[in-house]
């Protein structure tokens, strides 16, 4: 997974308890999940303060690659919402930071979707 080629599409729901244990190790005092989403192996945590990213690597997925992107480096984001007869996977999140890159969600259904942009707003605004 490299967030600067690819968006990680096909977003579904993922309980706090299936998370990997590193991700949830670098959570700080005082820092909450707003909503964890896996693709069919990686995983990607909205928290209150910042977005981590877990590249699942090798057969059985043990090595794995993290990403930390703070909501203090987010320039912008955009949403693009589902419309009639677009597909499921039509919930895009674009987040824009300081040092040029974006990365890209795309969400399975629109109610997750404003979950996480409302948890960046309020740290962006």
């Amino acid at each position: 997974m490299e967030f600067r080629d690819k968006p990680m599409e096909n977003l579904i729901r993922l309980q706090e308890k299936d998370i990997c244990k590193n991700a949830r190790a670098l959570l700080l005092d005082g820092e909450s999940i707003v909503g964890a989403y896996k693709t069919v192996r990686d995983q990607v945590i909205f928290t209150t303060h910042r977005i981590i990213m877990v590249d699942m690597q090798g057969v059985t997925g043990t090595r794995q690659q993290i990403f930390v992107l703070p909501y203090r480096k987010v320039l912008h984001f955009g949403i693009q919402t589902a419309g009639f007869g677009d597909p499921v996977q039509a919930s895009q999140l674009t987040v824009c930071f300081a040092d040029g890159h974006e990365a890209k969600f795309g969400f399975i259904g629109q109610q997750e979707l404003f979950a996480v942009a409302n948890a960046i707003s309020r740290c962006i605004l």
